[in-house]
């Protein structure tokens, strides 16, 4: 009986010491990692630095410049110690009149001071409590980077039945990190 007790205590010592090495071992490898001079190390979690713009929301009146129109923009950079991430800007209808649901509502969206669009369309088929992606899965960077919303009634392809009908909208941004499998 003494004997099997020495053993047992024995195999748990044994136990216990490949435990603590591999603990100790794990633990220098994982700070070795995160201290190293390895650039792409980061925290490991996702850290967005966001700046949410002005509702839009009025009436609009036909006009030929996305200028003469409703504006709004939203502001979104990682921290530097964030991990890689994907940004989607979407604008949330808040309530449309049926009569601006149409081809002639368009929207465009652009980067910083780009002087293109990135996207654009329209509301043909929109609702009110509906919610359009402008832009999908976009990279992000250290650097700031500002989404400006246009929105406007194309004069040439609207008649006077959208004239003094409400719209009002939110655009927002959200983030994802970057899985290893997306490009």
């Amino acid at each position: 009986m003494k004997r099997t007790i020495n053993s047992l205590i024995i195999i748990l010592i044994v136990i216990t010491l490949i435990l603590v090495t591999f603990s100790i071992t794990y633990a220098w490898f994982m700070t070795s990692q995160i201290s190293g001079n390895n650039s792409s190390t980061s925290s490991g979690k996702l850290e967005i630095i966001y700046d949410k713009g002005q509702d839009v929301n009025g009436t609009l009146a036909p006009s030929t410049s996305k200028d003469k129109g409703l504006t709004t923009s939203v502001k979104i950079r990682q921290s530097s110690s964030s991990v890689n991430g994907l940004a989607t800007v979407t604008l949330n209808v808040s309530t449309i009149d049926t009569e601006l649901a149409v081809t002639g509502l368009k929207w465009e969206l652009y980067k910083d001071s780009e002087s293109s669009p990135i996207s654009s369309g329209n509301f043909m088929g929109v609702s009110s409590n509906s919610k359009i992606n402008l832009i999908e899965d976009y990279s992000l960077t250290t650097n700031d980077t500002t989404f400006t919303l246009y929105i406007w009634l194309n004069g040439d392809e609207v008649d006077n039945s959208v004239m003094d009908k409400s719209f009002s909208a939110y655009i927002n941004a959200s983030a994802r990190s970057k899985s290893a499998n997306i490009g």
